[in-house]
């Protein structure tokens, strides 16, 4: 009886084996730990670009102004609870308001934060109190998503990590497509990424050809080639991978600094998606 039930076991274990290698790659590879905020000591700027609030009290003036945003508190994938617009090190990180309006949309970044007490309409949530300079006024609503992440998480990730004892941040940043400037050589983007990194890579796709300029680098202003070198991929639908520079190391002071694509010489035309990736070490605020 006991050999035919070891035998059961190993004839179990066997079908079992089959099925799960019989399963899709990617039903696999689906694991709790793909939501982790942290993970071996590093921070993943992607899972902080996830967040969102409403203004409470908003600005009825332009220029510099206070707005009440709630909640000042927000959960993570993995459930940690951060305050994603609190600074760390004297770092604030931007926010994008009113996305979804186009005539009413701007990215600040605070020059004050403090915690507010939870309010009538915001159960038991505290809010917070956001100075900032506005071009815009911005009216209060309860769109979950009128108050966003301005930087695609990366100074959230990199403050949670100095509040946190410091740590490296891992940060990606996508540009989406962007028209080369025709009237300079230089094409500095509105995607900001850490001022000083490690460079893990970068990405450019040639969405419509290139003219005039017979090469472009993709980089900081400090660093212009910190991601791409002198890529000579012209043509719609090519890509730059043979002119990766990293890893590269990067000390541009602190705070964020504009993704800047250099040509050679002004474009005639062009446009090209571009992306970059990296690390960046994060001090303790304590």
């Amino acid at each position: 009886m006991k050999k035919f039930v070891g035998i059961l076991a190993v004839v179990g274990l066997v079908v079992g084996l089959a099925l799960w290698m019989g399963l899709p790659r990617k039903a696999r590879a689906q694991s709790a730990s793909g939501q982790f905020s942290r993970a071996v000591g590093v921070f993943d700027s992607t899972k902080y670009n996830q967040w969102g609030g409403f203004i409470l009290a908003g600005n009825s003036a332009s220029g510099s102004q206070t707005i009440t945003v709630c909640p000042a508190m927000v959960a993570l994938p993995d459930g940690r609870v951060i305050q994603p617009m609190a600074p760390a090190n004297g770092v604030f990180p931007p926010i994008m308001i009113d996305a979804q309006s186009s005539a009413l949309v701007e990215t600040v970044t605070p020059t004050a934060y403090s915690l507010v007490a939870p309010q009538s309409g915001t159960g038991n949530a505290p809010c917070a109190a956001i100075t900032a300079t506005f071009a815009y006024l911005h009216s209060p609503s309860y769109a979950t998503t009128q108050v966003i992440s301005g930087d695609q998480g990366i100074i959230e990730a990199i403050n949670d990590a100095s509040m946190n004892g410091g740590g490296t941040v891992y940060w990606q940043a996508d540009a989406g497509n962007v028209t080369l400037n025709t009237g300079s050589a230089t094409t500095t983007t509105t995607t900001n990424i850490p001022a000083t990194f490690l460079s893990l890579g970068g990405s450019a796709y040639v969405k419509t050809s290139i003219t005039t300029a017979a090469s472009y680098s993709l980089g900081t202003s400090t660093s212009t080639a910190a991601f791409l070198s002198s890529c000579t991929s012209l043509t719609a639908a090519q890509t730059c991978s043979q002119f990766v520079t990293a890893p590269t190391k990067v000390n541009g002071g602190t705070g964020l600094a504009p993704l800047v694509i250099t040509a050679n010489v002004a474009a005639g035309a062009g446009v090209v998606h571009v992306r970059a990736w990296g690390y960046t070490l994060a001090q303790s605020s304590f």
